[in-house]
């Protein structure tokens, strides 16, 4: 990234970014970090059954060796897999905590890291990856100076730790060279394990110094400008254009199924041009007349005109018809206070309708 990339996008990524480049497999991990922890479970194998797995270990090639003819015999006759299998297999086994732990503890960091992505877009074949240019970038950029000065620091302690090591422990090398196999075997296990302690204290410090910088290069790559921030608010929160549009159209069905609704209504009651309320009672024991339809001024004419083409009575009562349409919503029934009122209005729709039919005999 450029420094006038860095001066334009100055808002710290927001957790969409990240979550989006963290689907195309950008996710910061530190290789040093899971370096140590597999040095780590090196020196706990090591520690745990390291004497006992080199023992088993030796004891398994001193009978191959032992038997040396019989299995060179067993190898043309039987096969490979017969004379040496079971040899195999169990020096195999016993040398297995060397490697199962170290690679146990550094997919255990990755999982801790968060690093494990499928990113179907990173098995793509891209031309940045071979252009001189980029690989140029890569090397000789921030990342790049971090890695090379990170590379030499390392070589430099742990060429000084080993040297150092050595020499502290020579005396002790050399008086093992006149002991037997086995007390040597232990010591340089031992030696071994203590090396391995440092080195893992070094590259642990190596490693977290190197997850934050990872992490920040990630934080510093993501960033974004102020167009960015304003197409990400649009994304995520909608064009105000957009959701104005989507309201309108979702008033427009509600409207429009409120209308559907009035020629079932047993009462319209009017204010009577400026508000109109459209009630439905199914009169059953308990129950109460539900609004169903209400407006003012052009709903309000929508509705009275739709009510009158369905013989749905009108009833004038400007109190009550403002007082429903300010203190009841759709689908709810009228308030107690009000019940007096409606029952005047219902039973004035049901005079209508019966003088209604007796005029249509």
């Amino acid at each position: 990234m450029s420094e006038e990339d860095d001066e334009t996008k100055s808002h710290e990524p927001s957790r969409r970014k990240l979550e989006n480049a963290r689907r195309k497999g950008e996710v910061p991990r530190s290789q040093d970090i899971s370096t140590a922890a597999a040095y780590a479970g090196l020196v706990l194998a090591a520690a745990a059954v390291g004497a006992k797995s080199l023992d088993t270990a030796a004891t398994q090639m001193r009978a191959f060796i032992g038997q040396a003819d019989r299995l060179a015999d067993g190898f043309v006759t039987d096969g490979p897999h017969v004379a040496f299998g079971a040899l195999i297999s169990r020096t195999v086994l016993a040398l297995s905590p060397f490697f199962a732990l170290p690679a146990l503890m550094a997919i255990a960091v990755l999982f801790v890291q968060q690093a494990f992505v499928f990113a179907p877009k990173k098995l793509e074949p891209k031309l940045s990856r071979i252009a001189p240019v980029s690989n140029a970038k890569n090397k000789f950029g921030r990342n790049g100076l971090f890695e090379f000065a990170k590379s030499s620091v390392k070589l430099v302690i742990f060429s000084i730790l080993l040297g150092l090591f050595i020499l502290r422990q020579l005396p002790e090398i050399s008086a093992s060279l006149q002991t037997s196999p086995k007390p040597v075997t232990l010591l340089f296990l031992d030696l071994g394990i203590r090396l391995m302690m440092f080195v893992l204290v070094i590259a642990l410090s190596i490693g977290v110094i190197d997850y934050l910088w990872q992490w920040q290069e990630h934080l510093r790559k993501n960033r974004m400008s102020d167009k960015e921030m304003r197409d990400e608010h649009k994304e995520t929160e909608g064009d105000p254009q957009l959701k104005s549009e989507r309201r309108a159209r979702a008033q427009e069905i509600a409207m429009s199924r409120m209308i559907e609704a009035v020629p079932r209504a047993d009462v319209v009651i009017t204010n009577p041009t400026h508000v109109a309320v459209a009630l439905e009672w199914q009169r059953t024991p308990g129950s109460a007349p539900i609004c169903i339809a209400k407006g003012q001024d052009e709903m309000a004419a929508k509705i009275r005109e739709v009510a009158q083409a369905h013989g749905v009575p009108l009833h004038r009562d400007p109190p009550t018809a403002r007082a429903l349409f300010a203190v009841t919503d759709l689908g709810q029934e009228i308030p107690a206070h009000l019940y007096r009122e409606v029952a005047a209005a219902i039973r004035f729709a049901d005079g209508m309708r019966v003088r209604a039919r007796r005029g249509w005999r």
